[in-house]
């Protein structure tokens, strides 16, 4: 992404920033996300294609970026006191949360993108990320036991695919 998260952005690339994820939100809810377009991103968010260029790359920059808001939503910044062995616990309650609050959304969603569509590969990439991530902090916090010789990174990796595995459970079975 071309703007830097992590600086807090003024009220002009907020309001771009939101008109822009706020129209991917509602458009891959209504069709697939291969048919959508930055010309029709643009037209639908009230903004030129020159400022969606000053933001993102392409539209696949963009659902990045919205994978991120979502990711934000969870909200887990405030449990930083935490012990990182109840983090999983925390992230997890917080990730069904969200789903069960998008439910219906979610079903449009996956009613007109598949599984197997760039938009969903994206989110899966998006959520092994995150979730591995986590599963590393807690299994190399000094407050977790460690019964095992495992390499910690190939723990996470498994402990994030088994996630996976059953969130794909869940969905084929919603679809």
């Amino acid at each position: 992404m071309k703007y830097n998260l992590s600086k807090k952005p003024t009220r002009g690339a907020q309001r771009s920033l939101e008109a822009f994820s706020g129209t991917m939100f509602r458009l891959i809810s209504e069709q697939p996300f291969e048919r959508i377009s930055v010309n029709q991103l643009c037209q639908l968010s009230n903004y030129p294609r020159a400022t969606f260029y000053n933001y993102f790359d392409d539209k696949f920059n963009l659902l990045e970026y919205y994978w991120y808001i979502l990711g934000e939503q969870i909200r887990l910044q405030k449990f930083t006191q935490v012990p990182s062995n109840q983090m999983l616990t925390i992230y997890f309650d917080r990730f069904y949360d969200l789903l069960s609050e998008r439910y219906s959304w979610l079903k449009k969603v996956l009613k007109v993108n598949s599984l197997n569509s760039a938009l969903m590969l994206s989110f899966i990439e998006y959520l092994k990320k995150q979730t591995r991530k986590i599963f590393y902090t807690c299994i190399s916090s000094k407050k977790c036991q460690r019964t095992t010789t495992i390499p910690i990174e190939l723990l996470a990796d498994h402990y994030s695919d088994t996630i996976l595995l059953v969130l794909d459970g869940f969905f084929s079975s919603k679809t």
